[in-house]
């Protein structure tokens, strides 16, 4: 069944950074440094509150800090750097102010910050999470408050609505920068794949010219050069193939087709358009455990190819011409699971990118590449309730494909 769009807004990827960069990290931790700082001296000096707390406003600055250190790719994947910085948004921001809205007893600059959080939360963050922090954050006064009779009275009038309705405000800001984000993706992978259609049309008509030169028995020359030129076409039809599926990136279903893994695989190296003898030479299924999982043949064909071809590019980069056992394919069933794995005796995946590369539009390769290759590669495995690991070091990569065992069966 297609996603409706709240499905799919849940289930777009979670940003704990909005758009995220060295330089909008660096932004972050500097508006953090400067707003604690000098609000400790605005409330203190220039218009007086019954409270503020110099310690916690320099633990607020202070912990801006490794926003300036920290590299994007690792606030994306390193599951400790995502924490560190969602927690210093959660605490730093609306705790603090529902703290400090407690102990002024709900003064009208205090409901003013609470409003502002309430708001710019949703600027900062995903939806989501500026969701779940403000729920937390508020839930905890009310919980303080009630407990230690700091609720003031104008909460559940004035000050309950201004604040409810900024929050209000800040979802619906949210909701519709995700929601535009997404439809920017989508329009541009389904131009590509408009694009990819119109291509069939010349090499339909470059085919027949392909066919008169492969089935020319006069001329070995031309019969040689019609072969290479077939073999060029179909890597052209691969291409097109790719970006047509890649169009529908975020509308890929799960698969019900039964798919014996080493079938899979013999068929995609077979029909993989190898641009020579060594090339071909240089890939190898190595003996092993056969599995069967469920699936879309057509996609994870798509899948090995994908893989096989990242691959060889950067084979050619490393070495040129790949040796014979240079790339090496594996099946096997571990933990209850079907593994099939892609190893490559390349230069390796710098760690700076390894994170990044399963994002649309991020490429490793100095080439004209898309990105959106392994982007496809993991919402297909992913879509099939399985998972697409990387492990990579200056020996080389190798790619590892999860998936659940088809009721529990093992091929022969």
């Amino acid at each position: 069944m297609p996603r409706t769009p709240l499905q799919a807004l849940f289930s777009h990827p979670l940003e704990p950074v909005l758009h995220l960069s060295r330089a909008r990290l660096a932004a972050l931790g500097l508006i953090y440094l400067i707003v604690h700082l000098s609000a400790w001296l605005v409330y203190t000096q220039v218009a007086p509150q019954p409270y503020d707390s110099l310690a916690l406003r320099l633990a607020a600055a202070l912990g801006a800090l490794p926003l300036f250190l920290l590299d994007p790719d690792e606030v994306a994947e390193s599951p400790g750097a995502r924490a560190y910085v969602l927690l210093y948004l959660a605490l730093a921001g609306p705790a603090l102010q529902v703290w400090l809205y407690l102990m002024n007893g709900g003064t009208d600059p205090r409901v003013l910050a609470l409003c502002l959080v309430a708001l710019l939360m949703y600027v900062i963050t995903d939806w989501r999470y500026a969701t779940a922090m403000l729920v937390l954050a508020f839930a905890g006064g009310l919980l303080v408050g009630a407990g230690t009779d700091r609720l003031p009275a104008a909460l559940a009038r004035e000050h309950g609505f201004m604040v409810g309705l900024s929050w209000l405000c800040g979802l619906l800001l949210g909701l519709s920068s995700a929601q535009q984000d997404r439809q920017r993706q989508q329009a541009t992978m389904n131009a590509l794949g408009v694009m990819a259609h119109e291509l069939r049309t010349p090499l339909a008509s470059m085919g027949l010219l392909v066919e008169s030169l492969r089935d020319n028995e006069e001329s070995p020359q031309a019969r040689r050069s019609g072969q290479r030129l077939e073999g060029l076409m179909r890597n052209l039809h691969q291409q097109i193939d790719t970006q047509i599926v890649n169009a529908q990136l975020l509308v890929l279903r799960r698969g019900d087709e039964r798919i014996a893994a080493r079938g899979l695989i013999a068929d995609a190296i077979d029909s993989f358009p190898f641009r020579s003898e060594a090339e071909r030479r240089a890939v190898a299924l190595a003996p092993g455990p056969d599995f069967h999982f469920l699936g879309t043949r057509r996609l994870f064909t798509q899948v090995v190819h994908n893989l096989l071809r990242n691959a060889l590019v950067a084979l050619r980069q490393h070495k040129g011409t790949p040796a014979p056992g240079d790339i090496t394919l594996v099946t096997d069933v571990r933990g209850g699971q079907g593994v099939m794995e892609i190893r490559d005796r390349g230069p390796g995946i710098p760690r700076s990118l390894q994170r990044s590369v399963f994002r649309p539009f991020v490429s490793t390769a100095d080439t004209h590449s898309n990105g959106l290759g392994l982007a496809f590669c993991q919402n297909t495995v992913r879509v099939n309730r399985g998972r697409l690991a990387l492990h990579s070091s200056e020996a080389g990569t190798t790619f590892v494909i999860t998936l659940p065992l088809d009721e529990g069966r093992r091929g022969g």
